[in-house]
């Protein structure tokens, strides 16, 4: 494989990036996620974000909807904002959020494709989830066709035979199950399940994530397309903290990687997540690291401390992409590593047909306020790697 020089890479990434979040609305926004519609060349985010507050934006969750070759022209939509209520329900405290891309069987309409031919296009909707003041998960479906999004209704996981909403006790009692009891809903009032892991599509039909929490043992659950039911499949014995992120390779291996781990912190599971083996450790930053499926191959992004010049947080300021033919953690080789001083924090990498993009935070705007690197968030193009 031949890749480009980091100094390369940097002047292709930072050099040629756009701001994609609302820096007229916000004075903060991070921790992006996002997923691609394929049918129409658009990539939608859901981010935190905040009228007021710096660095750390729990305020609103909002939705871009980025065109992948013009990300200037970005439009925004508040999904939900603190103190809003509806229904006599109050929403708030927006601790995390997710998204993912899916289609109904539900015609939208016939397109000419090559040469003349012809083909249906189905309804795609963006499955917009949030966890509301640290207690429970929600979700709104943004009907792409239709440009609407549903009413909000609780995100519910299947649980001793029933489908109940998804909340920090519930996940609590998940994890009694497996027999883990470090999940603690008393010991810090931000102590909460955590959602933020890509939703990731199988032949099988389902897509499979993880579920985790700010000290907890990760647990992998997957959901139909069009449902609003999780189902659980097995948990990784290990602790972990924060986010723990997720892929399956070609060969139909799933494999995670456990932030904040102690010892072993790469799993790998043959069966789909029911149950998980140690496969090695990677020293990196206790930042949130990225996992994901790429020509066959898999994608790690990591982060590590030590890197100077910084003005933000120690080992929020730089990210090493590496790729695996082979799920197994020897496998990896790194492609490039990229520094910014002013941050490149919650990077989120994705695959369009072929090509990387890629969307991060950073301090640009207010450093001297905040050294979180929450400030905005930046959209660029990495390539199509030549692997």
């Amino acid at each position: 494989m031949m890749f480009h020089t980091n100094e390369e890479w940097t002047e292709r990434i930072l050099g040629r990036r756009t701001a994609v979040s609302d820096t007229v609305q916000f004075t903060a926004s991070s921790a992006p996620e996002s997923c691609i519609d394929p049918d129409h060349g658009m990539i939608y985010t859901s981010y935190l974000a905040s009228r007021q507050n710096y660095g750390e934006s729990r305020n609103i969750v909002a939705l871009a909807r980025i065109p992948v070759c013009q990300p200037e022209r970005f439009k925004t939509w508040v999904v939900a904002e603190s103190g809003m209520e509806i229904d006599g329900k109050k929403y708030g405290e927006f601790l995390d959020n997710n998204c993912y891309y899916f289609q109904t069987n539900e015609e939208a309409g016939t397109v000419v494709t090559h040469f003349g031919q012809t083909g249906t296009l189905y309804r795609g909707y963006v499955r917009v989830m949030f966890l509301s003041y640290g207690e429970e998960y929600f979700y709104t479906d943004y009907d792409i066709q239709e440009e609407r999004f549903s009413e909000i209704r609780p995100l519910r996981i299947l649980f001793r035979g029933e489908a109940v909403p998804l909340t920090g006790e519930v996940y609590s009692e998940i994890l009694k199950d497996f027999g883990f009891t470090d999940f603690d809903l008393t010991k810090e009032r931000w102590e909460h399940v955590i959602l933020t892991d890509k939703f990731r599509l199988h032949t099988d039909g389902y897509r499979y994530t993880m579920m985790t929490a700010g000290q907890a043992e990760p647990v992998c659950v997957r959901v139909q397309d069009g449902s609003d039911v999780l189902e659980i499949r097995g948990a990784i014995p290990t602790l972990g903290q924060y986010e723990t992120q997720s892929a399956i390779h070609a060969d139909g291996t799933m494999a995670a990687l456990v932030r904040g781990a102690e010892g072993d912190n790469y799993y790998l599971s043959e069966d789909l997540g029911l149950t998980w083996k140690p496969a090695g450790r990677v020293e990196f930053n206790t930042t949130r690291p990225q996992l994901l499926p790429y020509k066959g191959k898999l994608l790690r992004g990591i982060s590590v401390v030590g890197i100077l010049p910084n003005r933000v947080r120690d080992g929020r300021n730089n990210l090493i992409l590496s790729v695996a033919a082979r799920p197994e953690l020897g496998a990896y080789e790194d492609i490039f590593f990229i520094q910014d001083p002013y941050g490149i924090v919650y990077y989120d990498i994705f695959d369009y047909k072929d090509t990387l993009y890629m969307l991060w935070s950073s301090g640009d705007l207010y450093i001297d306020k905040n050294p979180q690197a929450k400030d905005l968030l930046w959209f660029a193009r990495i390539g199509d790697l030549p692997l």
